[in-house]
């Protein structure tokens, strides 16, 4: 599913992946990114959808799950840095602990769901930022 906010004529939005099993965390962040003029939002259910939505239209930041159905969030993440070597990817998980797992397939951040503001500030200084 994809979600375009009226992306600023000079830059193009930021074009984000979540990957989350959960309909309500992701309903959530589109909910508080629905304002920004500055975001595309794709939504993938699982890291074998993401990598389908990934590959046909590449995104530059995905947001990316721990524990979902068939491939988990670090086996996404690696197939997602595989497929796509320039894609920022950050982890978003209800349980910390794999934050080395989420490093070492390459994430470069890693947020807790119970945190959602820190992750939505996190997504709002990369589409302010996201001058390429």
């Amino acid at each position: 599913m994809k979600m375009t906010v009226d992306p600023s004529p000079h830059r193009p939005p930021l074009r984000v992946l979540v990957v989350d099993d959960a309909p309500d965390i992701r309903a959530l962040l589109r909910a508080m990114l629905s304002d920004r003029g500055d975001v595309l939002l794709q939504e993938a259910s699982g890291g074998e959808e993401a990598l389908v939505l990934a590959a046909a239209d590449p995104p530059d930041l995905a947001v990316v799950d721990q524990n979902m159905p068939g491939m988990d969030g670090v086996t996404t993440t690696r197939e997602l840095k595989a497929l796509l070597a320039d894609v920022e990817i950050v982890a978003f998980t209800a349980v910390p602990g794999a934050e080395r797992e989420f490093a070492l397939a390459g994430a470069t951040q890693h947020f807790l769901k119970d945190r959602f503001g820190d992750l939505v500030g996190f997504i709002s200084e990369r589409a302010a930022g996201n001058g390429r």
